[in-house]
């Protein structure tokens, strides 16, 4: 147990919240449909996208099971489920009524209808709101938004775990794991409960943010919660890193194959025989987990260090990912229509929304009591007078 401030925690928070968003503006390019895509595509940035999807949510979750570890620490479990309704819901409802619509709208057409017509889509949209019990009607709905839906219903399943593991018994078994993941390879062995959960439910259910997902992110989540309630594990992930990046790549290549002996078995076709169903769920499972765990290594290697950009950026990270998503719709329905090669395209719209989110979070964000709420950021410090300062009070009167 330790109470310091773990630094590279916080880095690799802000760079993979900033990288969803290099992320996105690159499915612009890529090959395959997206809600905006530009005639042109990049076989660079279709790799970029590939290479990253499997394993870049699930970092989000990693860190966010860190983060509620070390929230329960300083917290009730009520203050910590209060916070956890305003940080992730409060937001996630908003976005439903300010940002789905004008999304959905932007996206309707490119580039994007006219701007009267908006409120009359606004109508329709919720007109034709209904609720389906599938998971897809989180993303159907929220578009970008779905993370925080789940992440709080995660939180919420994970609350009685997190509360165990800090037990006695919790800790047993935490010291436990410490002993199996310094063993050679031993970080590997632990990927079994992933492994396992992917072999059960990938094949039954393969769309992205299905059971199968839903499954991945947890573990991910509890094993964000358990890696950083203890320090040890970090020599492991040091001492290991060559275990992981040949996992990595191994998987990558094995992925690979299976893409080229047929793309839809990598995107879960059903009709897929078995044993290519399982071997796809175990290279799948070994892929997201060894990147996990090169990243962390990254994270620990070169970004142990405090900065006062890092500061500033980690409390942004919540309203840049939910800002820079329509940012991104509403820039790129219209550069991908202009007379411009591909990579000034990708540059344009990288910068403009970069630019933008960051405008839009310090001047309309940042600043205003009502918008840090919307936008799940805790509330402005009140001010303290400096203790070289005297404060002066009114005179008493008669």
């Amino acid at each position: 147990m330790t109470h310091e401030r773990i630094n590279y925690l916080d880095w690799l928070k802000v760079l993979i919240v900033y990288g969803i968003v290099l992320f996105h503006v690159a499915l612009v390019f890529k090959y395959g449909a997206w809600l905006v895509a530009n005639n042109e595509h990049s076989l660079i940035l279709t790799a970029f996208v590939g290479f990253t999807f499997p394993w870049g949510i699930p970092a989000m979750f990693l860190i966010a099971g860190a983060d509620a570890w070390f929230g329960l620490r300083s917290r009730a479990v009520s203050d910590f489920i209060r916070k956890r309704f305003l940080r992730l819901l409060v937001p996630m409802v908003a976005g439903l009524f300010l940002l789905s619509p004008l999304q959905r709208f932007i996206t309707s057409h490119n580039p994007p209808p006219p701007i009267d017509g908006l409120w009359a889509y606004y109508i329709r949209f919720f007109h034709e709101f209904h609720f389906d019990w599938t998971l897809q009607f989180v993303s159907r709905y929220w578009l970008h938004l779905w993370f925080l839906g789940y992440l709080f219903a995660i939180s919420l399943a994970c609350l009685p775990l997190l509360l165990w593991l800090r037990g006695s018994s919790g800790r047993h078994l935490t010291s436990w794991l410490v002993a199996i993941a310094s063993r050679r390879g031993g970080l590997m062995q632990l990927a079994a409960p992933l492994v396992l959960s992917q072999l059960v439910l990938r094949p039954r259910f393969p769309a992205y943010q299905d059971w199968a997902d839903v499954a991945t992110y947890t573990l991910v989540f509890l094993w964000g919660a358990i890696i950083f309630s203890d320090r040890r594990f970090e020599a492991a992930i040091r001492q290991q890193i060559r275990w992981h990046l040949a996992g990595g790549v191994l998987a990558m290549l094995g992925l690979g194959v299976l893409i080229y002996m047929s793309p839809s078995w990598v995107a879960g076709d059903p009709r897929a025989p078995a044993v290519t169903q399982a071997v796809r769920a175990v290279l799948w499972s070994l892929y997201i987990w060894s990147w996990l765990h090169v990243v962390l290594y990254l994270g620990l290697r070169w970004l142990n260090f405090p900065s006062r950009f890092q500061r500033y950026a980690q409390e942004s990270v919540l309203a840049v990912y939910v800002i820079s998503h329509p940012v991104l719709l509403l820039i790129a329905s219209f550069v991908v229509t202009w007379n411009l090669g591909l990579w000034p395209k990708f540059l344009v719209i990288l910068v403009t929304v970069a630019g933008l989110t960051f405008v839009i979070y310090e001047f309309g964000v940042r600043r205003w009591p009502v918008t840090r709420l919307v936008f799940g950021l805790y509330a402005l410090p009140v001010a303290q007078p400096k203790p070289h300062e005297t404060v002066h009070l009114p005179a008493p009167t008669a």
